[in-house]
């Protein structure tokens, strides 16, 4: 009778842990493609390409990225073992797509037909740069047809703010942009998304600038709300990256992230006509923002840890071995305790 009870409590204490290691998502995913959909956090040379190597600069800019090295994406890629073409790379074989994914971020865009390029850099020549709506083409033209994305494949979207910053749509308008997205996407075969919010953007030092942080942190409220909700209402394998969240800790406490500055940007307190004015030992790393709106290279990995951490749950064998030996140590105490008896 006795065994019965063991058996009966470690069953019960089997089940307890079941329930509460299991996390909302049945089982990691070992994602075999990463598709990415975004702007110019997301871009690792869409835009460099297009413009043949001049925007964004390099020098100061890494090549191909907004920022002073390997964005969140190219970390966080390499992390899954993968490594997206870029929807610009000229030996991009619609007919035979790339086995890893493609990345159709564009630096400027916007959630709709825009870009802000052109008012960012004073170029007219820029107004005909994509926006997340030719990025959604761009991979109907591929998959449409014949070609499907693996079931595992990863979709990755990450937009808005340039929409805000720019006062190019209101929140109604951007979430309706990624709702279409994220339907045309479904509809072609896309089954697990992992969908970033966008940090308050009146944090930002070109909202210092402008002083405009109160109208900017407002309306990054209303669109990471109205994300949140609409998520919700739509079926797929839904991951929310919360940037919002994320960038709070960071500001809040910037060394516990390796940071000591988390106000100013780089380029606009060290690189001042070319030349680089920080005292010695003064890093970019040192700072989260690389410049007015992009962070550096070290807060995209952060970014890219955060990430990794939200889709890398415990595989099931994990939960078995867990349970497996939380009843051998159940059975080491029962033994125990028959001897301290005797």
């Amino acid at each position: 009778m006795r065994n019965l009870y063991f058996l009966r409590g470690a069953a019960a204490t089997l089940f307890a842990l079941f329930i509460t290691t299991v996390p909302v998502k049945a089982a990691t995913i070992d994602y075999t493609q990463l598709f990415v959909f975004g702007d110019s956090l997301s871009d690792s040379g869409n835009i460099f390409n297009l413009t043949g190597g001049t925007f964004p600069p390099s020098p100061p800019y890494f090549p191909g990225r907004f920022s002073n090295g390997p964005n969140w994406v190219d970390q966080f890629g390499a992390q899954l073992g993968l490594n997206p073409t870029l929807g610009t790379d000229p030996g991009l074989n619609p007919v035979a797509p790339p086995s890893d994914g493609i990345n159709f971020a564009y630096g400027a865009a916007t959630s709709g037909a825009t870009t802000i390029a052109h008012l960012a850099t004073g170029n007219p020549a820029l107004s005909v740069l994509p926006g997340l709506t030719q990025q959604i083409q761009q991979f109907q033209s591929i998959y449409a047809g014949p070609n499907t994305p693996d079931p595992d494949a990863l979709f990755v979207l990450w937009i808005g703010g340039n929409d805000y910053l720019f006062g190019i749509n209101d929140p109604a308008t951007v979430l309706a942009n990624i709702e279409n997205a994220i339907n045309t996407l479904s509809g072609l075969g896309a089954e697990n998304f992992l969908i970033a919010n966008l940090p308050d953007l009146g944090e930002t030092p070109l909202a210092g600038f402008q002083g405009a942080e109160g109208p900017l942190n407002a309306v990054t409220q209303v669109h990471n709300d109205g994300l949140e909700q609409l998520l919700g209402t739509l079926d797929g394998n839904f991951s929310l990256l919360d940037i919002n969240a994320l960038f709070k800790e960071a500001l809040a406490d910037p060394a516990a992230f390796g940071f000591n500055n988390a106000e100013d940007a780089f380029l606009q307190t060290c690189f001042v006509n070319g030349q680089f004015v920080c005292p010695p030992g003064t890093s970019p790393n040192d700072f989260v923002y690389w410049d007015e709106v992009h962070p550096t290279t070290a807060a995209h990995r952060v970014i890219a840890g955060r990430a990794v951490d939200l889709i890398d749950v415990p595989e099931p064998s994990t939960i078995l071995l867990m349970s497996v030996g939380l009843l051998g140590l159940g059975v080491a105490n029962r033994r125990r305790s028959r001897k301290a008896a005797r």
